[in-house]
């Protein structure tokens, strides 16, 4: 508040109020109202992502945070599209505090206009706060994507007008998690021909989680560590079941044809059927955890999103596809539905142990399950309308959990900004090809304020290619974060983007979800759930990289070797993976060229052409981790092997060659191959790398 009181902020060079998903956010700006109300302003205009649902989210934590200046008629919150022109506004109410929120949509954002036009607001101390300010606030948008009608830089102009029109001191903040745009602006001053003026913040402040938040860190770190409990949370999903899901010419009746007389056994919602499994078997974990002898103690309501598909249909099929599931179930005895429940409660068991947390008998959770389904204890709910989600949301603005078990379907309507408790099953398929970053990162409705006991049954559902993509998003993410903690003026990534097959330097305007990959000191680039393949198919390649390594081989495994030599190694090592469906694993090819650079920029950076090689043999390590459910990620021992090699890697990159015996009972196809780990060095520059 006081930057904003002694700093000019403008659309152009705003305040930054940096947070993380689903982090306090909007507890933190009005805090910041309230305190730019103590320095003398006079009027707050909030403007927010273009939903009625989270205008009314809005307006209701607006209303309890301000509750007794509101009472005391000192304060006025309307919702600019319900206040009536300008009759409410008269002299008595302009002498008091005004809060307005303003859907980022042409509709608003006229009626504000009007509002200004024909009212002494314009003569006020304001101040704009642009919440989800990534969001249709900055004109920096390469696919002129539209929402409403209106271009999304249209409503930045509309923002940008607004200020023109302010004779009053007025500041200008802007909220958000994902600040790719805000901070990642090309350096010249056109874009596809038009001009723009690119954003540079007047200040930045970065928004701590509080001591409960639980985001990518955990998902995507965390989970790197065979004994951490988010080693468990990730499990994948087919593409064929994905597509399945999410066929859009597919009627109801095909889906009854196909699957539903075969629900129970049918592969081609294998997924689908254990995670709402899991979730049953979880949340009937919880509530037994839960339960209390007080009669009048909030009984323990948990959820699960499947969010695959923005297309109504697809949702129709698949609540069809769910409560058919559920009527399977119904119908079961006890016995049967042990069996049915069985796997989910030892996958269950093996992060509920990691946490540490008690065991509950297998018994006491069938009974609970079965009783749950027979008493229809079991709400499923479709969402895919602003009106209908607004009816949805409690008096704390997140989605009701009416029920002690609560399965939400739905597409767009579940990303920014609705907060669901006791999310402890997300089935997530949108395709991040088609998206940009940050509309990526924001649906990560499992970020959020998470208890130890919640994440011990969290599982999150996906395909490894969209689980791969996300990681990479997370690591740029926390890059970016890290540099503008250190000094903003700095908060500037290397671009380097692949055009064919040569990288050159790059706009930031390339930025999208798929492709990209951001590395610094000690980032590790290797390949993640590759096939190798025959032994005849490969037995010349590790021939080739044996005879390779042979004359500098020694006891201690740890030796020098041209550039040259590193690349051949390593071209050779990509040429014996592959990449098929029935691997599952389309999608997920290692991009060498990527590394190759990497490689080449981190010995630049130690003006050297020597590659320091780490090598072992007859390793073990698995193709998949956690029964099957997702890939192997960790071919180096944390304790050991890392160590050494993070010390090494003090004088430059280091090359781990991990060589696997290759055997069919962890995974592979009984042939010996190579397991490459690329190590980035100490005082390695943050870069990011991105595909044309």
């Amino acid at each position: 508040a006081m930057d904003l009181h002694r700093n000019i902020t403008t659309d152009l060079k705003p305040g930054i109020l940096l947070g993380l998903i689903q982090s306090g956010k909007t507890r933190a700006f009005i805090g910041v109202i309230a305190k730019c109300f103590d320095l003398g302003y006079e009027v707050a205009v909030v403007f927010t992502k273009n939903s009625v649902a989270l205008v009314e989210q809005t307006m209701k934590r607006l209303k309890s945070e301000f509750s007794k200046p509101i009472e005391s008629n000192k304060l006025y919150v309307w919702d600019v599209i319900k206040l009536q022109r300008t009759t409410q506004l008269t002299g008595y109410i302009l002498d008091n505090k005004i809060i307005l929120i303003v859907k980022k949509e042409k509709k608003n954002l006229d009626t504000l206009h009007m509002l200004f036009d024909n009212t002494e607001l314009k003569n006020k101390k304001v101040l704009i706060v642009d919440d989800e300010a990534d969001q249709a606030s900055v004109s920096f948008m390469a696919d002129k994507a539209k929402e409403d009608g209106i271009d999304l830089a249209k409503i930045s102009a509309s923002i940008s007008e607004l200020r023109t029109k302010l004779l009053g001191q007025n500041s200008f903040l802007q909220v958000t998690a994902t600040p790719y745009s805000l901070y990642l602006q090309p350096e010249d001053s056109t874009l596809n021909n038009e001009y723009y003026s690119p954003l540079r913040p007047a200040f930045t402040h970065l928004l701590k989680p509080h001591d409960k938040y639980v985001g990518g860190s955990f998902y995507f770190e965390d989970s790197l560590d065979p004994e951490h409990p988010a080693s468990h949370v990730h499990v994948q999903v087919s593409e064929s079941e994905m597509e399945f899901l999410n066929a859009k010419a597919r009627t109801k009746s095909t889906y009854d044809n196909r699957v539903i007389k075969n629900l129970m056994q049918t592969p081609k919602i294998e997924k689908l059927r254990f995670s709402i499994l899991c979730f049953l078997t979880g949340g009937a974990y919880r509530q037994l955890i839960e339960q209390s002898e007080d009669p009048w103690a909030k009984p323990y309501h948990c959820s699960y999103v499947l969010h695959t598909s923005t297309q109504k249909l697809i949702h129709a099929m698949q609540i069809n596809l769910v409560k058919s599931l559920l009527e399977n179930l119904g119908e079961l005895d006890k016995s049967d539905l042990e069996v049915q429940l069985r796997p989910s409660y030892d996958n269950l068991l093996a992060s509920i142990n990691a946490s540490g947390m008690q065991e509950i008998d297998f018994d006491k959770i069938v009974e609970n399950v079965f009783e749950a389904i027979r008493l229809k204890h079991v709400g499923i709910l479709e969402v895919n309308s602003d009106n209908q989600i607004s009816e949805l949301l409690g008096e704390d603005g997140q989605l009701r959990l009416d029920n002690p078990f609560n399965i939400f379907v739905g597409g767009q309507t579940l990303d920014r900004g609705i907060t669901i408790e006791h999310l402890i099953g997300f089935f997530y398929g949108r395709d991040p090809k088609t998206f940009q970053m940050d509309t990526v990162l924001q649906h990560s409705r499992m970020y959020g304020s998470r208890s130890k006991e919640d994440l011990a049954v969290t599982r999150f559902y996906t395909l490894s290619r969209i689980y791969e993509a996300m990681r990479s998003m997370h690591w740029f993410d926390q890059d970016l974060r890290e540099n503008i903690e250190k000094d903003i003026k700095s908060a500037r990534a290397h671009f380097i983007l692949k055009k064919g097959n040569v990288i050159i330097p790059a706009g930031p305007n390339k930025l999208r979800a798929s492709g990209l990959l951001s590395f610094k000191e000690y980032s590790r680039l290797l390949p993640i759930g590759f096939q190798t393949g025959s032994h005849s198919n490969i037995k010349q390649a590790i021939a080739k990289v044996d005879g390779i390594i042979k004359p500098y081989q020694n006891l201690k495994g740890e030796f020098i070797i041209d550039k040259s030599l590193a690349i051949d190694i390593l071209e050779l090592i990509n040429s014996t993976f592959i990449y098929e469906p029935k691997y599952n694993n389309v999608g997920l090819n290692w991009d060498i060229d990527i590394v190759k650079k990497a490689l080449e920029l981190a010995l630049k950076k130690y003006d050297t052409d020597k590659v320091i090689v780490y090598h072992r043999e007859d390793r073990e390590a698995s193709r998949l981790k956690d029964n099957g459910n997702s890939f192997g990620d960790v071919p180096e021992d944390g304790k050991t092997d890392r160590v050494i090699c993070k010390k090494l890697a003090e004088n430059g990159p280091v090359l781990l060659l991990l060589k696997q015996k290759g055997l069919e009972e962890d995974g592979w196809r009984d042939s010996p191959f190579y397991w490459p780990v690329l190590l980035m060095p100490k005082g390695m520059p943050n870069y990011v790398y991105c595909i044309d």
